[in-house]
């Protein structure tokens, strides 16, 4: 059964099953849209037989993307090679690789987000030739106005051919400036089209380009994808919902979800207009609108509803002539309050008093059900402090700020210390990293010889026998860290960025301290730096991908254009793991979530709403294409985003303000509180409330705050055999996902599997010589992780022999590859159960045999002329996927050797498969249950976390 009709209400049910023509579902806060948006899709793979891979649906976010396809997995019983779940620039990527040649793409493109594209025009700024947009005092001033102005362009679909027709008809003060622009703009294009580089805004219009001028192409899609839906409609710009229509013709089912009360990112190019057009488009769609409330009360629901009818007539609700009435599914009543203070200080202590009072009233309530929600990020420090002064644990939770964790700037002010020894600020922030041990007095004393010398600390360290007073602990401690920047230094010479940060983190003892606490796993605190390093470790591999020279200066060079950007860092993060702690966030990072109690604080006049900051370089309203709101957007965004707020609460929200924020004259309240009938009468809460709950109470352990994190949803053979090996490596690996040290191995055997891959694809196409093999070769060669260039080199030749060796055979047995929706099955995906588990994977190769098919995965490892029964478990997976999903008959399970060009198969008996399904089960179920202790052994000394655990075998004695 793909959807259990008893839990959906009869609107859900009808927008569920509504399988024809376009459909507009108008989901408010807290309906279940994501429910109905994933029920629909397993209701068309299970009822309507629709195959999972001719189901498109789009989303924003990775995060969202991956929530859904787990909740969709979840309610089909049908096994699928692809879910076309995915983001909008995911999708436009994967069609743009396989077609983009088709209209003179190159398809290996890099992507360029609105930081890198910054970057991208300081470092060229001399080709810009700017004037007008260009002060004599600040040069690079303009650069971020720039690049949003074309990212803003790139939303419409504007090039920079329009942009050169409406010059001409502008006045003539404008000329000038607007043909600095497009000039400026074809620039910023000739770039990206040099260095191979795409933004977000060309994943969607080289799209849009690629179907208008390949139609071929395009039909191919309208055939595949039979339904399309949109998640979060309202966030669309112009040029997505375009996409989406073209491809959804003639067919038209095409079913959206929206909440025009919840659009709140025109700043990112969201288009309003986008919902309200829709039934212009589709004049004969069927509208559906969810009211039906599983969140909040009565009350709560009653005072947002009143106050977004401010953005009336701008609203659907007046356009379209519907009831947008939340209605809660709950019995109850809501707290409602505005609390008033004197002062910013009284404010966030007053705010914390009344969590506390909650805390003791609610037995059922934890820390986490808390949130204080804040306009803006600068307003989070003063809430921060309060709530530790009270001893309550919390959590800023920003969508930026990654470069300012603590973990991160440790590893960023080491990368600048290697390299220049004279950045003495960061010098002093690894002098105090607490594993050197370093007292405070001695870095005092170090510190003191510095500036009465005028030496750097890095040089005062290489005289530490002449600064008095200093222990001989410390002595050795600056020992070892001089050591450790010499070392570093020379591997920074020639290594990429990530060897030099790995290295630091692994020999400093950096990793191990963090690893490790009295009870043998990791704090909650310290996951949460692992967290910030693993999200700084893939910005960096990112960088190395961009890059042709990935070393340690450019590095630095492009982290500090960043920041002298204004760029702080993406952080990702899930509300639903870390500690038990109050959670503060700013309102536009809240959209999506819920808590019991809601605090929306500093709501005074010019905090929120805010002030409105228009764009520097506007775009021409005659250029526009989508439709405008008749009032004024900015204070109709703002209110949106006050309505986003209040609904986010379950049982409670409070509105907070002061007169008193260190200005002049007392500060008003906000206007949207005066929309709700509130005053400036300053409030008292109950004097009797200590302000100090006091955590160490029975009911508020320190333990409550332990830290929660996810295992996944979804299993596949190397997570399987790294929990066999050691509960904790799994949860290291793929909970933790710590960076660990690469092997030259390894990027071996991902240089070869690439190169294999690309052979092949391009070998069912046309014939390929040797040489284009080699060349393939050179192209997909991995140079990192090698201990020096004669171990790389002996390695290269090593690869080049078992390619001559693979060449010959493939050339001799000229296999024919099976192709799966038209295309070689080669590094095929997978999704499938066993049980009620979801396994997935990926295929190395699928041929075409006499009776059925052959399924082949590449080793670099030695030869074993034998599989034996413990070594089967993946090939018998591969053939349970095979079967399951793409209902082949696979007749050979073969492990390649591709160093001495044999191969070793068998095939999976029905007895074989019944019980390897019994030992994956049973497995799961145990990570399921595991709290991933460690179990230590010989596998030890192979574990790639060896050094870092204390139960590790070698550690042990």
């Amino acid at each position: 059964m793909a959807i259990d009709s008893e839990k959906l209400n009869k609107e859900q049910k009808k927008a569920v099953m509504r399988d024809k023509g376009p459909v507009l579902i108008v989901a408010g806060a807290g309906t279940g849209k994501t429910t109905v948006i994933t029920s629909k899709i397993a209701y068309l793979i299970e009822k309507k037989k629709i195959k999972p891979e001719e189901i498109l649906a789009v989303t924003f976010t990775e995060k969202a993307a991956g929530e859904m396809t787990e909740r969709v997995d979840a309610l089909i019983s049908e096994s699928y090679a692809d879910l076309w779940i995915s983001t909008f620039h995911s999708f436009c990527e994967r069609v743009l690789r396989d077609y983009g040649l088709d209209i003179g793409l190159a398809a290996d493109f890099k992507i360029l987000d609105e930081t890198a594209a910054r970057i991208l025009i300081r470092q060229n700024l001399e080709k810009f030739n700017l004037n007008y947009y260009k002060p004599l005092g600040n040069p690079g001033k303009f650069v971020n106005a720039l690049v949003s102005h074309f990212f803003r362009c790139k939303d419409q679909e504007i090039r920079p051919e329009d942009y050169l027709k409406f010059a001409k008809t502008a006045v003539p003060e404008d000329k000038k400036r607007i043909a600095e622009i497009v000039a400026a703009y074809k620039m910023y294009e000739k770039l990206l089209l040099e260095k191979k580089f795409f933004d977000f805004g060309d994943l969607i219009n080289y799209c849009l380009k690629l179907f208008k001028e390949r139609p071929a192409v395009l039909e191919k899609f309208r055939e595949r994808f039979k339904y399309i839906l949109v998640d979060e409609f309202q966030d669309t710009n112009w040029s997505q919902y375009k996409l989406v229509k073209i491809i959804s013709y003639p067919k038209n089912n095409l079913t959206v979800t929206a909440d025009d009360d919840q659009s709140i990112y025109k700043f990112r190019g969201a288009s309003f207009g986008n919902v309200l057009q829709f039934k212009k488009d589709f004049p004969k769609a069927r509208e559906i609108v969810l009211v039906k409330n599983y969140r909040s009360f009565q009350n709560i629901l009653d005072i947002a509803y009143k106050f977004i009818q401010s953005n009336n007539p701008d609203r659907l609700e007046c356009i379209n002539g519907i009831d947008k009435r939340l209605v809660a599914s709950k019995n109850g009543m809501g707290k409602v309050l505005h609390l008033r203070f004197k002062t910013l200080d009284g404010e966030a202590q007053g705010t914390v008093r009344k969590i506390v009072e909650i805390l003791k009233s609610d037995k059922d309530a934890n820390f986490s059900d808390f949130a204080i929600l804040v306009r803006a990020n600068n307003q989070a420090s003063i809430f921060s402090r309060a709530l530790e002064r009270a001893e309550i644990p919390f959590q800023f939770l920003a969508l930026r700020g990654l470069y300012s964790k603590p973990a991160v700037l440790d590893i960023i002010s080491y990368l600048k210390v290697l390299d220049n020894y004279y950045e003495n600020s960061a010098m002093y922030r690894i002098l105090n990293l607490p594993f050197f041990e370093i007292p405070a007095e001695d870095i005092a004393r170090i510190t003191q010889y510095s500036s009465r010398k005028f030496k750097s600390i890095y040089e005062s360290l290489q005289e530490m026998i002449l600064i008095p007073g200093v222990s001989p602990k410390t002595e050795n401690e600056a020992s070892k860290i001089l050591n450790l920047i010499k070392k570093h230094s020379e591997l920074a010479k020639n290594k990429n960025v990530s060897e030099v940060m790995l290295a630091f983190l692994e020999n400093s003892g950096y990793l191990e301290h963090l690893a490790k606490n009295s009870h043998g796993s990791l704090a909650g605190n310290n996951e949460e730096k692992i967290s910030h390093i693993t999200q700084f470790y893939d910005k960096v591999k990112e960088f190395e991908e961009k890059n042709i020279d990935p070393k340690l200066k450019n590095f630095i060079t492009e982290l500090a254009l960043e920041i002298e950007s204004g760029e702080e860092g993406k952080l990702d993060f899930d509300i639903n793991l870390g500690p038990d702690v109050v959670k503060i966030m700013t309102l536009h990072a809240a959209k999506g979530l819920e808590f019991k109690y809601v605090f929306l604080v500093n709501l005074v006049d010019k905090k929120f709403p805010t002030i409105e900051r228009r764009e520097l370089i506007e775009i021409p309203n005659s250029l526009i294409k989508d439709r405008l709101p008749k009032g004024d957007w900015h204070l109709q965004e703002e209110r949106r985003l006050f309505y986003v707020g209040i609904t986010r609460a379950k049982k409670g929200v409070f509105f907070t303000s002061a007169e008193d924020y260190g200005g002049a004259a007392p500060r008003k309240i906000s206007r949207f509180l005066a929309e709700l009938g509130y005053t400036s009468e300053i409030q008292s809460l109950n004097a009797k409330c200590r302000t100090k709950l006091g955590i160490n109470s029975p009911k508020y352990k320190l333990q409550n705050t332990k830290y929660k994190f996810a295992l996944p949803d979804h299993f596949s053979f190397t997570q399987l055999a790294a929990f066999e090996k050691c509960p904790l490596q799994y949860k290291f690996a793929h909970i933790l996902r710590i960076p660990v040290r690469g092997k030259a191995t390894f990027s071996y055997g991902k240089s070869l599997h690439k190169t294999l891959l690309n052979f092949v694809y391009q070998s069912t196409d046309e014939k390929c010589s040797f040489g284009d093999l080699l060349k393939i070769y050179k192209e997909c060669w991995i140079d990192e992780w090698f201990e020096n260039k004669n171990q790389r080199d002996k390695y290269y030749l090593k690869g080049r022999k078992s390619l001559e060796n693979f060449y010959k055979k493939f050339k001799r047995e000229s296999p024919e590859i099976y192709l799966i929706n038209g295309k070689p099955a080669l590094e095929q995906n997978f999704s499938f159960r066993i049980g009620k588990y979801s396994i997935i994977g990926k295929i190395d190769r699928i041929d075409r045999t006499e009776n059925g098919v052959e399924i082949i995965d590449y080793k670099t490892g030695s030869f074993k002329k034998k599989v034996e029964a413990g070594n089967k478990t993946q090939l018998l997976i591969y053939q349970m996927a095979a079967e399951e999903v793409f209902d082949l008959i696979p007749e050979k399970l073969t492990y390649y050797f591709v160093d001495e060009g044999k191969a070793v198969s068998f095939l999976g008996t029905d007895e074989d498969k019944e019980k390897e399904q019994k030992k994956i089960i049973e497995k799961i179920k145990k990570i399921k249950r595991s709290d991933l202790r460690a179990t230590p052994g010989h596998h030890c000394r192979w574990c790639d976390f060896s050094g870092i655990c204390e139960f590790a075998e070698n550690n042990l004695h």
